[in-house]
């Protein structure tokens, strides 16, 4: 088995039975979720408007180098992205029609592509460049198209925390590691959301929800 993923993890999760597996994994992304939920409601407004506010808010765009490089590392690290993209049958209920390298090769296109357009329509607001209006609002649009991208990548973290997987191959990550990382998830999914306003805004409107 590759990078550790067939051993007992360190977090000891992948020795329990499937439908404590199950249990386990789904528990996690409910807190991920409700943490988000709380980071992108109420603990953002009340820091909305603040100095930090102001200061932080205009740098969430660099975001996008983050996953771009991620993104590219996808086709030259893909070895050790697919050893952490759990399998078909993981957690006794984990399924998607693609192979696991499919997977690390269509995400890593939406990360390239997400974070170059959040880039290019951040950069041209710094310039003072007026893009055309049939591009839409671009830095948002590319928030969500990474919003939704980095709940779907979720499990690759969740399998490293449950199974031990290795990324990259050669580096053994300790349990807090693994813990950190899935604590970054809600932050990042926060930031993302809260980018995303206009296109939210704006597929309201169409839909007549306003």
């Amino acid at each position: 088995g590759g990078g550790g993923r067939e051993l007992r993890s360190l977090s000891g999760i992948n020795t329990l039975p499937a439908p404590l597996q199950a249990l386990t994994v789904v528990a996690i992304s409910a807190a991920i979720g409700g943490l988000t939920v709380a980071l992108a409601g109420p603990v953002f407004d009340a820091a909305r408007g603040s100095g930090l506010w102001q200061l932080s808010r205009p740098t969430w765009p660099l975001l996008g180098f983050i996953y771009l490089a991620a993104g590219v590392a996808h086709f030259t690290e893909a070895e050790g992205f697919e050893n952490i993209t759990p399998p078909n049958g993981t957690w006794g209920f984990w399924y998607t029609p693609f192979s696991p390298r499919a997977n690390v090769y269509w995400t890593g296109v939406v990360e390239i592509f997400g974070g170059a357009w959040m880039l290019f329509g951040a950069g041209a607001a710094l310039a003072g460049i007026a893009l055309p209006s049939s591009l839409g609002p671009v830095t948002s649009d590319a928030a969500l198209t990474l919003f939704l991208l980095t709940v779907l990548v979720t499990p690759a973290n969740l399998y490293a925390l449950t199974h031990n997987a290795k990324f990259p191959l050669t580096v053994e990550t300790p349990v807090i590691g693994h813990a950190v990382r899935l604590l970054f998830q809600p932050v990042l999914l926060a930031m993302f959301w809260e980018m995303a306003q206009p296109t939210l805004f704006d597929a309201k409107a169409n839909l007549g929800l306003l």
